[in-house]
């Protein structure tokens, strides 16, 4: 009982440390902890821990597309709201003729969207004030999508892969011919078996990405 009680009391101090973080919650005290004959009563907050990650895959995919300066411009208009192209590049201590170039690659690729206001009743593109923002559901639609497509292009890629690597395939169902291959035959069906199990392995990443964004 005494362990037991240990172990409980452990667990209850470690649960308490984690509630302290906020960014993400991922642990809720449901019943306070001091005095409570169970040592408290805790919530895990599956939501909270999903949504991180759900932004930090999405971090993850504008910074792979296009780069680490489009992923902290992201952040901060999720931050800020509505900001034109100067007061971007001075939170992102970025040139503002990069910030502009990069603005438009985002907007064009459906990760950003873009608010004009004209100063006067007629349309004028050089009197105009821009104001770049995100959409937060268009930006998780655009990168699910963009997730998608890179998943079909890599089932693709294996079925493509398998077609010109039949031989190979048929080979190793037959249990004498590994002792009549020569050397090369081997290296060949090793480096395509090698192939495969890379394809296999950037599926099954896309895949938990997808699980990350859409299952939970």
């Amino acid at each position: 009982d005494a362990k037991r009680g240990g172990g409980a009391l452990n667990l209850s101090d470690a649960l308490l440390s984690l509630a302290e973080l906020d960014w993400p919650q991922s642990v809720r005290e449901v019943e306070e902890a001091a005095g409570h004959p169970r040592h408290g009563k805790f919530e895990i907050s599956v939501s909270s821990i999903m949504g991180y990650m759900r932004r930090r895959v999405m971090h993850q995919m504008v910074q792979d597309s296009h780069g680490e300066v489009a992923a902290r411009i992201i952040s901060i208009l999720q931050t800020n709201g509505s900001l034109d192209a100067e007061t971007i590049a001075e939170a992102a201590m970025v040139p503002a003729k990069d910030v502009r170039e990069i603005l438009h690659r985002l907007y064009k690729t459906n990760f950003i969207s873009i608010l004009v206001l004209q100063q006067s009743k007629q349309y004028n593109p050089s009197n105009a004030y821009y104001l770049w923002n995100v959409d937060e559901g268009r930006l998780f639609q655009t990168v699910t999508d963009n997730v998608c497509n890179a998943f079909l292009n890599l089932r693709l890629r294996r079925q493509h892969e398998m077609e010109l690597g039949k031989d190979w395939v048929e080979r190793a169902k037959d249990a004498l011919a590994d002792e009549n291959d020569h050397e090369l035959d081997r290296e060949n069906y090793n480096k395509f078996c090698q192939g495969l199990e890379r394809l296999d392995n950037a599926m099954l990443q896309l895949d938990e990405t997808l699980m990350v964004l859409r299952d939970f």
